[in-house]
């Protein structure tokens, strides 16, 4: 494999299939899975929108945690700006990821998109969305994080809300 392969395929899947697709054609895994090993052995930005923008719908059966090893090899400045597009998709599976990748990258240029995902009709996106907003040392999410509190319906949104006001002591 090479730069080119690499980045040609990841272009062809912007975003990958859905895991039910992939269920039934697992080369299209083993091709990611070795497109994303190229890049952890040869770093390249250019693959960062690209892989942001290759989260299907589902878990990739398993691929796409993965992802993010590869992600923190570059600075927060490098790859925020992409994630805030990717926490901006309508596309459910680049949205979903994107906020699960958004916590190891805690940023107050984040807030504004993770806040808008509180109000998701997801409760997984919303869930997520309090874990990135929780790693962020700035009064405005730790404020997002309580008004989410009112008005959160799902038990297990609330009870990650109420573990993460308690550890965090307010």
């Amino acid at each position: 494999m090479n730069l080119f392969e690499a980045v040609d395929f990841l272009k062809e899947n912007q975003p990958l299939p859905d895991d039910r697709v992939l269920e039934t054609n697992s080369e299209i895994l083993e091709k990611f899975n070795e497109v994303r090993k190229y890049f952890l052995e040869n770093p390249n930005p250019i693959c960062i929108s690209l892989f942001i923008n290759s989260f299907g719908n589902g878990s990739g059966f398993g691929i796409y945690q993965l992802i993010e090893d590869v992600l923190l090899m570059y600075s927060s400045g490098q790859v925020i700006p992409h994630l805030i597009k990717g926490l901006k998709s309508q596309k459910y599976g680049i949205k979903y990821w994107s906020t699960q990748i958004a916590s190891s990258f805690p940023n107050n240029k984040l807030i504004d998109p993770l806040a808008k995902l509180l109000k998701d009709k997801r409760s997984d996106v919303r869930y997520a969305a309090i874990v990135a907003l929780a790693e962020i040392d700035d009064k405005r999410a730790l404020d997002l994080i309580k008004n989410a509190q009112k008005l959160e319906e799902d038990t297990e949104v609330l009870e990650l809300i109420e573990e993460v006001i308690s550890n965090l002591g307010l």
